[in-house]
């Protein structure tokens, strides 16, 4: 059989014929399926005599009683009810992920987020769609954009960058970054806003070379024509407090990576002028999201992260 005599063939046997048919063979009554399906007599007479026309071959054999299916009939039925199955299987499926009662959806999110921020986030989702399952990734920008790209995750939750051009961005908070000192020091004279250039004469512990954070970092001293003194590179937050917290320099962090730490140990010094970098959520640009996804995009664009002069980010809704 040609590709073209495939063609012909499938266009001319239908869902709703092998459905007739499969009801047939059940009954093994054409009118005990009319009832069933709730249809004429004749519309299912009509029916069976389009597929068997269609394939060429009969398949009951009828007597003034009832039908019994020929071989042929018999080597169609069994496929018949596979493919009822199979397709009953999956048009469940599918309307129970529309009606978000399953599903999954794929976030990636720049580590400060992902660890501080979106497992809050998270959980409150769940508690409004318990059937629908979040898995979280944690990437720095340019691994995060090519997963995006690969198809490896539905969204993604980064500080804008030049580099997004095949992207659509949905802006969620503007992110400020800060100078993390030991609580109680004497440096910068007790002020609270400070230059670049009084940063920059401190023993520093950044994130490593080639992380959003500090690239920003860079640029932002590279501006102010300082240069840094980099004692110690961790790339994770936490890791970065806790040298501040034990003396080892001072670090410099967005505002997002102290949500929830205790402070006590330390103290928030602004940078003047702000170093301010938008986060949202990004997707591929053209890209149609399944019903979960949708609805976690949808999710976080109605949350609201907001700082407070000196306190860490705080969520709302």
């Amino acid at each position: 059989m040609t590709q073209r005599d495939w063609y012909q063939l499938l266009s001319r046997v239908n869902l709703n014929q092998l459905m007739t048919f499969q009801v047939v063979a059940e009954e093994k009554s054409f009118r005990a399926a009319a009832a069933r399906m709730h249809i004429s007599q004749s519309a299912v007479s009509v029916q069976i005599q389009r597929l068997e026309g269609a394939l060429g071959v009969p398949l009951f054999h009828r007597t003034t009683r009832n039908v019994a299916l020929t071989r042929q009939g018999l080597t169609l039925v069994s496929v018949a009810r596979r493919a009822s199955t199979d397709l009953l299987e999956t048009a469940t499926a599918l309307r129970e992920e529309a009606q978000l009662q399953r599903g999954t959806v794929t976030v990636v999110a720049m580590p400060t987020f992902a660890y501080m921020l979106l497992p809050r986030l998270m959980r409150r989702y769940a508690q409004l769609h318990p059937s629908v399952k979040v898995r979280l990734l944690d990437f720095d920008s340019p691994i995060a954009l090519n997963v995006l790209r690969q198809g490896e995750a539905d969204l993604a939750v980064l500080a804008r960058t030049a580099d997004m051009d095949d992207f659509d961005f949905l802006p969620l908070f503007h992110d400020e970054l800060v100078v993390l000192i030991p609580a109680g020091s004497t440096m910068f004279g007790g002020r609270t806003v400070v230059p670049p250039e009084d940063v920059a004469s401190e023993q520093l512990v950044l994130s490593p070379q080639g992380a959003q954070t500090r690239e920003l970092v860079e640029r932002i001293f590279s501006e102010a024509n300082c240069a840094l003194h980099v004692r110690q590179e961790c790339q994770r937050p936490q890791t970065l407090l806790a040298l501040v917290e034990n003396g080892f320099g001072i670090t410099i962090l967005p505002r997002t990576a102290v949500v929830d730490i205790d402070l006590s140990r330390l103290q928030i010094v602004k940078l003047r002028p702000a170093p301010i970098r938008e986060v949202g959520i990004v997707t591929l640009r053209n890209l149609s999201h399944s019903p979960a996804a949708r609805s976690f995009k949808e999710y976080l664009g109605s949350t609201r992260v907001a700082p407070a002069d000196d306190k860490p980010l705080t969520l709302t809704e």
